[in-house]
């Protein structure tokens, strides 16, 4: 079964037991919060961990500015939340054991850009994932509490189920980040000599 973002809204207005919608641009208040507030806590729960199903893998694309302390400047990706790793493409496997220093800075001419001594560099990094059916299931339900405690105050003016709803999105988002990590295998390596 396919789940769209007003699935979600609803799950949220269900959460403070707030009628549902039809559509986010419908003109009821539920739908005008609903536009308010899902794109930015999708992305704040997106940037909040590395996600297996939002985890992304690029090379990185060079730029003509340079950034005092590092060798090389680097366009950030488009569609990327938060990197985590910088390395050179034969450093994929070791890029957790031996991570290289990289910084995020403004570059003239570009939003974001990442400076680092890494030539020809690849980063691992989250996307910006707006296909519901793209997330996990405990991440829709971490993502709906999570929105429900954003809508609530505005909705309900009830702060009780506010906080509520951020306990049951935490204790979610935790079984998420659970399976997260059970579905990313990861062999023991040990040192050579």
């Amino acid at each position: 079964m396919t789940i769209t973002n007003t699935d979600i809204c609803n799950m949220a207005l269900s959460h403070i037991a707030v009628g549902g919608i039809v559509s986010m641009d419908e003109s009821s208040e539920a739908a005008k919060q609903c536009k308010i507030h899902y794109e930015h806590t999708r992305r704040r729960l997106l940037g909040m961990y590395n996600w297996n199903f939002a985890a992304r893998e690029t090379k990185l694309a060079l730029l003509e500015e340079t950034v005092p302390g590092f060798d090389f400047a680097y366009a950030y990706p488009e569609e990327c939340l938060k990197i985590y790793y910088v390395y050179e493409e034969g450093e994929a496997p070791y890029k957790e054991e031996h991570p290289r220093d990289y910084k995020v800075v403004a570059a003239t001419g570009v939003r974001r850009a990442v400076a680092t001594d890494v030539e020809k560099a690849w980063c691992s990094y989250t996307a910006d994932i707006k296909d519901p059916d793209m997330m996990s299931e405990e991440f829709i339900a971490g993502f709906s509490h999570l929105l429900a405690s954003d809508l609530s105050m505005a909705l309900t003016g009830n702060a009780s189920l506010m906080q509520t709803n951020l306990q049951l999105a935490q204790m979610s988002v935790t079984q998420a980040k659970w399976e997260s990590v059970v579905e990313a295998q990861r062999r023991t390596r040990y040192p050579d000599g």
